[in-house]
């Protein structure tokens, strides 16, 4: 499922006899931003990631164990029955170990499954191992370490050593995706309190309150934002209301939650936010908690404080989806190479059967180091498929990452063929919790200058383009197109980068933008608070509970669900359609907004690269309890 282009093992690159070699420095890595040499004494830790001769085979059993045609649909492995038949072997892993101790190399362990080798070394053992130097080079406004050229192996380990990761200082970090309302966003002018029109407030329901703005699109006035909607109101949205009511809560299936760190209040936290909005608290013994430490890059991660708060969406989102369902948090130790240690942890013990993973890594790699990580990571999600564990991914809040400066394209990991990436939606809600509306989210702003005679929108005609977030997507430039995807995504998208069709992200959707967004509770420096929230970190956790009472009824886990999403999504999900014209106001009158702007992205009828497939209706459930059965 991987190009042989993009992951290949070190073999690929041989020479007759020589050293093989596993690519180069990271692209940032230049002369031109070099800052100096890396003492040779500094011990740096790293992972050398241990190729796999069984893809090939893993695929077809993915493929056969996924579709819900398949005879052997639902026969999935134990963790046991995957290592011992398609993990790297013991003898490759003991190869990769001498080579290391023979270069001085510290081998600090090894990973569940023999997927890597954890090493520590010194710069100069390091240079010397795989024929390279490290140097320090100015990058993301930090002085970080890399190499200064190709890594390679001797040719004893070629075939083995698939590629290594850890020695780009921080390239390898991941960032949670939440996003709230903006009362002013960067670069409104400031301007006398008596220009301003008067303060208005958020709405509970569409048309509640209104906001006066100069004039666009034949009006003045606009109706604020939501400020929130509860569980409930997102229940009714999607059709689940009557299936919880008959029993379908998600008793008897467990929901893993991943993120880095582990806030100390979370249960109570969930229990005062459920409280709240109406809902029941968690009974003892549903919510738990597997934390791994010691905690670590606190300063890359931006701290444990800056993971609370996803944290509690998280579990909120899921608990509220699936009110019976067991939540299982697993705190990774930071937001780089612990989320892999926490996610291998999940498939080598089989800890629940369903993953939430609101984080991502930005837009797909493409250097040597971030190859590696994506075989590495490519490792697990293989083994969780096999294995009848769904893993869920945010697909990120930038759109198709245009608005970074790069080319349209989708992030990682959502991009993954054996993961469900969760796009967003903006879900419009009226006075007695009815769908007003709902679209793609891509959120718009004509941001309002109040320092001339006549107020005015400062980005020029409306709707301007000041992009404030939107749900991830796009056309992958590294998977090819997965077997379940064909017939069902449209060419232009599929073959959006050339005669190739690649993988198209993403899969389904859920609300996700901040203005329509849901409320969720979290304690900060003492305190709890209640306010909205949203971004695809909220969409991905939505899912993941709606897909606990899909699995409730069946004889065996839904697993890796794309396959079974794409044979029910005439019935079960309900496809998003353009749905243009819907304008917001600001409380403070400091900008207009604009649901479902279209930039690059736009919503479609059929397929599109915002929603994919569109969101779970009322007889979603139903659908995939019936595909369940052989």
């Amino acid at each position: 499922m991987l190009l042989s282009t993009l992951v290949g093992t070190a073999a690929a690159n041989a020479a007759d006899g020589g050293r093989h070699s596993l690519g180069g420095a990271p692209s940032w890595a230049t002369p031109g931003h070099r800052q100096g040499s890396v003492p040779g004494g500094r011990r740096i830790p790293f992972r050398v990631v241990v190729g796999n001769s069984h893809q090939p085979s893993i695929d077809a059993l993915i493929k056969d164990i996924t579709d819900p045609h398949s005879r052997d649909y639902g026969r999935y492995l134990t963790p046991a029955q995957y290592d011992a038949k398609y993990a790297p072997s013991s003898a490759d892993v003991q190869s990769v170990e001498s080579f290391l101790s023979s270069q001085g190399i510290q081998v600090t362990s090894v990973a569940q499954g023999n997927k890597w080798v954890d090493a520590s070394g010194t710069a100069a053992q390091i240079g010397k191992a795989f024929d390279t130097s490290l140097a320090t080079y100015s990058h993301n406004g930090k002085q970080q370490y890399a190499p200064t050229g190709d890594l390679s192996v001797p040719a004893s380990v070629a075939g083995v050593v698939a590629g290594v990761t850890g020695l780009a200082q921080g390239d390898n970090a991941r960032t949670p995706g939440t996003v709230t309302p903006e009362p002013t966003p960067s670069g409104v002018a400031a301007a006398p309190a008596a220009d301003k029109p008067p303060a208005s407030q958020c709405s509970d329901y569409w048309g509640e309150y209104q906001q006066t703005l100069p004039q666009a699109f034949g009006q003045t006035r606009f109706n604020t934002y939501l400020c929130g909607e509860t569980p409930d109101q997102l229940r009714k949205l999607y059709g689940t209301t009557s299936s919880i009511a008959r029993g379908d809560t998600g008793r008897g299936v467990t929901v893993a939650i991943l993120d880095a760190y582990a806030n100390p209040t979370m249960l109570s936290d969930a229990n005062q936010t459920a409280t709240a909005v109406g809902d029941k608290p968690f009974a003892a013994g549903q919510y738990s908690e597997h934390i791994m430490g010691p905690f670590g890059l606190q300063d890359e991660c931006a701290g444990e404080a800056g993971w609370n708060g996803e944290e509690a969406l998280d579990v909120e989102a899921v608990h509220g989806m699936a009110p019976d369902a067991k939540v299982l948090y697993v705190g990774a130790t930071d937001c780089d190479t612990g989320l892999d240690d926490a996610a291998n942890w999940v498939v080598e013990t089989h800890a629940a059967s369903i993953v939430s993973n609101s984080y991502s890594w930005g837009s797909e790699p493409t250097d040597a180091e971030d190859q590696a990580e994506i075989q590495l990571e490519h490792a697990i999600w293989e083994q969780a498929a096999a294995e009848g564990i769904g893993f869920y991914f945010s697909t990120g809040d930038d759109g198709d990452t245009v608005i970074d400066g790069q080319s349209p394209q989708p992030e990682y990991m959502a991009s993954d063929p054996y993961v469900t990436g969760v796009g967003g939606t903006s879900e419009i809600i009226g006075k007695n919790d009815q769908l007003v509306a709902r679209t793609g989210w891509e959120t718009l702003f004509d941001r309002v200058d109040y320092t001339g005679a006549t107020p005015a929108y400062q980005d020029g005609p409306v709707p301007g383009d000041y992009f404030y977030g939107g749900a991830g997507g796009g056309t992958s430039q590294l998977f090819p197109q997965p077997w379940y995807q064909v017939s069902k995504v449209p060419n232009s998208l599929s073959q959006a980068r050339g005669a190739t069709k690649m993988r198209t992200v993403p899969d389904v959707a859920a609300d996700a933008d901040p203005y329509t967004g849901m409320y969720y509770g979290v304690t900060t420096d003492g305190a709890f608070t209640l306010s909205a929230i949203g971004g695809t970190s909220l969409s991905t956790p939505l899912f993941a509970g709606i897909q606990a009472l899909a699995q409730q009824n069946r004889p065996f886990a839904i697993g890796f669900a794309n396959p079974l999403l794409y044979e029910v999504a005439g019935q079960g999900l309900t496809d998003v359609t353009p749905h243009p014209g819907i304008h917001f106001a600001s409380t403070a009158g400091s900008y207009l907004g604009t649901f479902d702007a279209g930039d690059t992205q736009k919503t479609t009828y059929g397929y599109d690269d915002e929603t994919g497939l569109g969101v779970p209706n009322g007889a979603f459930i139903a659908a995939e309890a019936v595909g369940g059965r052989r």
